[in-house]
């Protein structure tokens, strides 16, 4: 895989020359050689630079100057002390002189060249190296300042530096091959001008250079007799080796993932400061003394390496097989079809580089990266992908297909066409009249009626703000539509909603459900209500939109400002752009009683962040705690204190899980919740499998849990059953399932549409938890996301949960697998809640694309008394929150591609 650094300076990167990339310490198998480095770049070549790296020439473009004249490139910042606004004495930034780019393969490729000796591996990881670089630097920008968008320059200045050891972990040090490569901060414009590096590209790069480099690592590893197979994290191993081997061999990757672990760390950038913090000298050890060791550890496994070595060599003499023409073209078409399906079932507008990762990973060993481009750029030439004017910060490609621009067209053409052309429900006497005897209704639910009433619009809208009583409006105009002979149904894409649309009196069905049924010719009048427009998707629209029969009517409910849905499109706000009708309801009556909380909740409703969250610090609503795991202990001290109708919130599902375990020990210690705890296996959704990666046997991991929800008469399984993953076949691509019964079953994927996928985890249940359903039965009538307090448990696992809406619910835990614990929720999860007090945990370092505006105002406006932040730092809290994500749409109305 691909790692960068964060930036280093000219004097860090100087001792990391002198210390680490050229220090013979590092090459143990190259008889402790000093390690002379290799340049690679066109602006290398520009320079005059090749062969081996020199110490002057890498010195003085550290320092931003010319490789042999010593002119300088780019500005270079000095360091200085001065005093801060606290008047305390600190050092300014030096100058950025680079990153350190570091290329490792999996574990299994190093202990094979290394421990079993195959030298053409180290080959083969070079060359690897020099192509993910390659298309690396064509990502390469210009730093123009101000703000200037960086400009695309594809040159750059590489360092490169082959090692063969890991640092050593309780005086063991693994083998592990890999090369730094270190990338100058120097470019050149078409102009001829040097300039600083924008290093965005790279960092956006890092999976697509990551396939690219294992791509063309194990298509050579594939010629020269190894079997590749998916390792655990998914990344390529060469067949033949336990995991208890490869784990006794990774001891400092387990180093760095406990470190991280420790402190809350994430990501690549945490990764390398914890590499870096718990790193340990290189021992002076004899080329001699190393590989005994590491034959030792091998010996205490059974040579693995060995015999890994010697089948590959065997088979690659007696498999000489060419491949032809026809199978690269396939194995290549296959392979740009399946990232096609899988990047565009979530999103209408894609990266290249994204394109290109997943069609690598899906081709891996059988297909070449050069392949695979020329397949893509053929389906470029056809129409199938079309290019996308990017953004102004983008650093890529952009594409959308023919597919996506068609079915965004319909859904705006299907609008338009009906404007004007509907009776109203009412004429706006009748609105009124009806509407002044609904003295429950305030001034924007009766002005957004009568709108809705007297619209001669066939798709019309409503944008309600969160907390504006939309359920008391949505149930005066049913009352309405229903005295004027409409059949009013509702429907939404969550059971939730379609539960919280029945409270309003209406018929509601999940939007799902609508579309899958066949509908029967009637001459009855429909009024469609389908709630949470905005998580549905451009698909599910355009599906809806094409079922509906002359005479019926459709008013499109949604909120571009909360969540938007996980698969691809955002039609509610493209229909809103695009001239749809729609009624603004934004009088919102959540808060009414905590006034101080409603102005914050106002402006985060608008979209001015730093607004709302300036008034919540007035207000000490949030509280700054940098430590983790304190502020989580914090959080659940703060919910055992006042539990009655309090929910936490927090942004992604591993601290929901750690504020969940906190929780429960608070109210446990308190005596709120029983001590005697019962431990369930439930199911967790694989959130990261799309409909592409369901038919790809590769994407499943052995104990995956599978529901059927249709089944197969063909295949053997039962409608609505459940199977777990025993075994997996990449090369076949089948899947070896066990069923309830006991019996196996070996498949194809690609044949078996819908399944869903989770993970088993345990959790324990006690009398006195809050549960959380993450799957809906229509059985016990519950939807997803539903919460409820444990009731009862007995030894059977049979429990009795008094559901939020006063409703009592008993089922069989060992039947129904799908709860969870209920004390925190995601933000994605809490939409359509509501509490009286909402606890919100804010980590600004831990994915960060999950803290933006949608966060914000999700989170905080569940709230109807209180509302609480615990964050790491208050003083990047509305910076971090001003942060803008959004569903990307192929046509943006007006521009592009029109309608």
């Amino acid at each position: 895989m691909l790692q960068i650094s964060k930036a280093l300076s000219a004097s860090k990167l100087q001792d990391y020359h002198k210390r680490e990339f050229t220090s013979p310490d590092q090459n143990y198998w190259s008889q402790r050689e000093q390690v002379q480095g290799q340049w690679q770049g066109q602006l290398a070549e520009k320079f005059g630079l090749s062969g081996a790296v020199g110490a002057e020439e890498f010195q003085r473009l550290s320092e931003g100057q010319h490789p042999y004249t010593a002119e300088q490139l780019v500005m270079h910042r000095q360091s200085f002390e001065y005093a801060n606004a606290d008047g305390k004495t600190v050092n300014s930034v030096q100058h950025r002189a680079g990153w350190d780019a570091t290329f490792s393969p999996p574990k299994s490729v190093s202990l094979t060249a290394l421990v079993g000796g195959d030298e053409r591996i180290r080959t083969a990881h070079s060359e690897a190296v020099t192509i993910a670089l390659t298309e690396l630097e064509r990502y390469t920008q210009a730093r123009l300042g101000g703000n200037h968008p960086a400009e695309t320059t594809g040159q750059f200045v590489v360092a490169k530096f082959e090692h063969d050891t890991a640092r050593p972990v309780d005086g063991y040090a693994a083998p592990q091959l890999h090369t730094h490569a270190v990338i100058f901060n120097v470019t050149q414009r078409e102009n001829g001008q040097t300039r600083a590096l924008q290093e965005h590209g790279y960092f956006d790069s890092q999976q697509f250079a990551t396939a690219v480099y294992q791509s063309e690592l194990t298509y050579r590893l594939r010629n020269l007799g190894y079997e590749i197979e998916a390792g655990r994290s998914g990344a390529p191993e060469i067949k033949g080796y336990t995991l208890e081997y490869l784990d006794a061999s990774s001891a400092r990757r387990d180093q760095i993932r406990e470190r991280m672990e420790k402190h809350g760390l994430h990501g690549y950038e945490a990764a390398d400061i914890a590499a870096h913090a718990s790193r340990s000298e290189k021992l002076m050890q004899t080329p001699a003394e190393v590989l005994a060791a590491h034959r030792h550890l091998a010996a205490e496994y059974g040579n693995q390496p060995d015999h890994v070595v010697a089948e590959a060599q065997e088979r690659a003499r007696i498999h000489t097989a060419e491949r032809t023409h026809e199978t690269v073209q396939k194995v290549a078409r296959e392979a740009v079809t399946f990232a096609r399906e899988r990047s565009f079932e979530r999103e209408a507008v894609t990266d290249e580089r994204d394109l290109f990762r997943d069609a690598l990973r899906r081709g891996m060993s059988e297909v070449t990266y050069t392949e695979v481009r020329a397949n893509f750029e053929t389906r470029i030439a056809s129409g199938e992908f079309q290019l996308v004017p990017g953004e102004k910060h983008e650093t890529g490609r952009q594409f959308t297909t023919a597919e996506t621009i068609r079915t965004e067209k319909e859904i705006l053409r299907q609008m338009q066409q009906g404007h004007g052309r509907a009776e109203q429900i009412m004429s706006i006497q009748a609105a009124v009249a009806h509407t002044e005897k609904q003295q429950h209704l305030n001034a924007g639910q009766r002005a957004a009626a009568e709108e809705i009433l007297t619209s001669r619009d066939v798709v019309q809208g409503l944008e309600g703000r969160a907390g504006v009583g939309k359920t008391t409006l949505l149930k005066s105009v049913r009352e309405a539509a229903e005295t004027r002979g409409y059949v009013v149904e509702g429907f939404a894409p969550t059971s939730r909603a379609a539960n919280q649309l029945r409270e309003a009196g209406i018929s509601a069905d999940t939007l799902q459900g609508f579309l899958v049924r066949a509908r029967q010719a009637t001459a009855d009048r429909h009024l469609y209500m389908v709630d949470e427009s905005s998580l549905a998707s451009t698909k599910q629209v355009r599906d809806f939109l094409t079922k509906l029969e002359s005479g019926d009517r459709v008013l499109l409910i949604g909120d571009t400002r909360q969540h938007q849905g996980v698969e691809a499109g955002k039609p509610f706000e493209q229909l809103v752009k695009a001239g749809m009708k729609t009624a603004q309801l934004d009088q919102i009556v959540r808060q009414r009683e905590a006034p101080e909380l409603l102005r914050a909740v106002e402006h985060l409703s608008r979209g001015e962040i730093a607004e709302g969250v300036a008034l919540l610090e007035q207000q000490g609503r949030v509280t700054e705690i940098a430590d983790p795991q304190q502020r989580i202990a914090a959080i659940a001290r703060s919910y055992a204190a006042s539990p009655e109708n309090t929910i936490v919130v927090s942004p992604d599902n591993a601290s929901r899980r750690q504020i969940n375990q906190a929780v429960r020990s608070e109210l446990q210690a308190l005596g709120a919740v029983a001590s005697e705890g019962y431990a369930m296996r439930v199911l967790a959704p694989r959130s990261d499998m799309t409909g592409a990666d369901r038919t790809w046997a590769a994407r499943y991991a052995v104990d995956d849990v599978l529901y059927y929800p249709r089944g197969s008469q063909d295949i053997g399984i039962g409608r609505q059953s459940y199977t777990k993953v025993i075994a997996t076949q990449s090369k076949n691509n089948l899947l070896t399932v066990l069923k309830e019964d006991g019996a196996t079953v070996t498949y194809n994927p690609a044949r078996l549409y819908g399944v869903n996928v989770y993970r088993e985890l345990e959790r324990e249940f006690a009398v006195g938890d809050r549960l959380g359903f993450t799957a809906p039965s229509k059985e016990l009538g519950v939807a997803n996301r539903d919460l409820g307090t444990v009731q009862h448990i007995d030894k059977g696992n049979q429990l009795s949960v008094k559901m939020d809406n006063g409703k009592s619910i008993s089922f069989d835990a060992n039947q129904m697998r799908h709860i969870d614990h209920g004390y925190a929720v995601t933000s994605h999860s809490s939409q359509g809640l509501t509490a009286d007090r909402v606890l919100v945990n804010i980590d600004t370092r831990s994915h960060p694309e999950l803290i933006n505006t949608r966060f914000a105002y999700v989170s905080v406006s569940r709230a109807a008394q209180d509302a609480q932040i615990f964050t790491n730092d208050a003083s990047k809290l509305a910076t971090n929150l001003t942060n803008a994500v959004s569903k990307t749409s192929a046509i943006e109305v007006g521009t592009g591609f029109g309608i």
